[in-house]
């Protein structure tokens, strides 16, 4: 989908797919295109979903989409998560495990569905190749892994900054046959979203929604550990730029920029929360 204008969601220059996600979350979404993409994205993922299959979906949420065509089919769903409820709603997990840990036996699911959790999993302590192995290792031969992140909006390094080369690096081990689809770059007519507009690095790149799909079709490489994840505020210190990490302390400080050099008072204040939070992150 390579622009707004021509997804069926967008009725009167009005993104209905914004409106469809708050909806069914049940809570406020960031604004379009980078809030509600994903409906579209994995209302194209449903079709692929047939009667007899295991499809496994990775930080599953409170959102059964899912789940519902899986039962609506007579495919056998299965999803994950390390959070119990979502906003009051209960997550619709069959298991509460971490990825990290995946307990499911090899070549087991037909599909396996990731919705906006990739960018994650380095913050729950799990790295996110050995993440995207775990999806592999689960993964019957010939099946498929799609995973759908946001771009410019948060997570770690590869997907705040957009290095769509090293995000596709990640899959080329376990598959030949990687298909990467943009959805929302060329926003118009809806406005394009800047999330760190005072940040310099991406003051001038918009958010917008990437779609990874994969067949397993290479033998299951070897090598692959979470050896060194971290997780919480230390895994977001180490996994992404360190002026990103000071963007960041500034905002919550209350500076309205990342303007240099910070007032002496102010970094002694920086200084401060940065203890407080490797401290925390410790614990």
């Amino acid at each position: 989908m390579p622009a707004c204008s021509d997804c069926s969601m967008l009725i009167d220059d009005r993104c209905r797919a914004h409106e469809k996600s708050e909806a069914d979350l049940g809570r406020v979404s960031p604004p379009p295109p980078i809030g509600g993409c994903e409906v579209p994205i994995v209302e194209q993922y449903l079709p692929l979903i047939q009667a007899g299959m295991r499809v496994l979906e990775v930080g599953c949420g409170a959102w059964g989409l899912i789940r519902d065509r899986c039962a609506a089919v007579g495919a056998h769903y299965e999803g994950i998560d390390t959070v119990q409820e979502y906003f009051g709603v209960k997550s619709v997990a069959t298991r509460f495990e971490n990825l990290a840990e995946l307990s499911f036996a090899d070549d087991f699911f037909d599909l396996v569905i990731g919705n906006q959790t990739m960018e994650h999993w380095n913050e729950y302590g799990c790295r996110t190749d050995w993440g995207l192995y775990q999806c592999f290792r689960v993964c019957k031969p010939g099946g498929q892994v799609l995973l759908n992140v946001p771009i410019h909006y948060h997570g770690t390094r590869l997907f705040l900054l957009g290095d769509i080369d090293k995000i596709r690096d990640l899959f080329t081990p376990f598959s030949s046959a990687v298909t990467m689809e943009s959805w929302g770059k060329d926003s118009g007519p809806i406005a394009p979203y800047y999330a760190h507009p005072n940040y310099s690095r991406l003051k001038n790149k918009s958010a917008y929604n990437l779609d990874i799909r994969s067949v397993k079709n290479r033998p299951l490489p070897t090598g692959y550990t979470n050896k060194g994840a971290s997780s919480g505020w230390k895994a977001t210190y180490l996994g992404n730029p360190k002026s990103y990490v000071m963007h960041r302390l500034l905002c919550k400080l209350g500076a309205s920029s990342t303007n240099y050099p910070v007032p002496p008072d102010q970094l002694d204040r920086l200084k401060a929360l940065i203890r407080e939070q490797t401290q925390a992150s410790r614990v």
